[in-house]
């Protein structure tokens, strides 16, 4: 494939903003030590919070997003689907991540809005509009927005819990329980949306099993320990179905493509 010069300063803005978002991540996982308030070691404790091995997700994310700012060289299609949204998303997500990280977490939540706001346009637009139409589209354009919409919107509820309902020394109480095994069950509800809404979001779905799964392993309120742990088996088994219709013939909406 020839390289692609046109719309050439969006796409070295794209570069830049990558680049930044990649370097906060990776000075928040490893620049400060396991007592940096961080999104990897944070003091902003809520009872739906997982374990901290949850966040190194970003670590496939940010591998597939530097693919994609490598394949935008060789094809239009990239800027076409995304704009200027991901350089938006990462900008928004970059702030947050200082906010988060600063104990200003009302004003954090904000600019996640705004972050999760801009990668959701770039995700129904992929599954609106851009078809996938051969493997690369699929690793390098379709596949890191499933992540990434999926898991900015596990960080938009963590950062929600973290300011209306953080952990207390004696336990949480009865309404805390309730609140987090709610929360849980909403996010593990969202799994439907993936798997029945266009092309059966798989990656999406695992991403919230994985958080879900997480949080089995770092909440003890048994409460929420084991309903984490329910939710996260049901997310799993329920991520099968597009495969299912797949085995069994069935070409519908629901069984079409699982990214593209």
């Amino acid at each position: 494939m020839a390289i692609d010069f046109s719309h050439w300063p969006h796409k070295v803005l794209n570069i830049v903003v990558y680049v930044t978002l990649l370097s906060g991540n990776l000075y928040s996982a490893f620049g400060g030590g396991k007592d940096q308030d961080s999104p990897y070691f944070s003091h902003h404790q809520s009872y739906i919070t997982p374990a901290s091995f949850v966040f190194f997700i970003w670590t496939l994310i940010h591998f597939l997003l530097g693919g994609m700012v490598v394949y935008q060289w060789f094809t239009d299609k990239v800027h076409q689907a995304i704009g200027w949204h991901f350089i938006m998303a990462s900008v928004f997500n970059a702030i947050w991540l200082a906010l988060w990280s600063a104990d200003h977490n009302i004003l954090a939540l904000i600019a996640l809005f705004f972050a999760t706001g801009a990668v959701s346009y770039i995700y129904y637009r992929l599954k609106e509009q851009e078809t996938a139409d051969h493997l690369l589209d699929v690793i390098f354009l379709h596949l890191p927005f499933s992540l990434y919409h999926a898991w900015i919107f596990v960080l938009l509820i963590i950062n929600v819990f973290a300011v209306i309902s953080p952990i207390r020394e004696d336990g949480p109480s009865t309404f805390q329980t309730i609140l987090a095994i709610a929360g849980l069950a909403f996010i593990a509800s969202t799994v439907i949306g993936y798997i029945e809404y266009k092309q059966g979001d798989v990656a999406g779905a695992l991403v919230l099993a994985w958080y879900l799964f997480g949080v089995f392993a770092h909440q003890s309120e048994p409460a929420i320990h084991w309903t984490a742990l329910g939710l996260g088996i049901a997310v799993a088994f329920y991520t099968l179905k597009p495969f299912m219709l797949r085995l069994v013939g069935r070409r519908t909406g629901e069984s079409a493509p699982l990214l593209g």
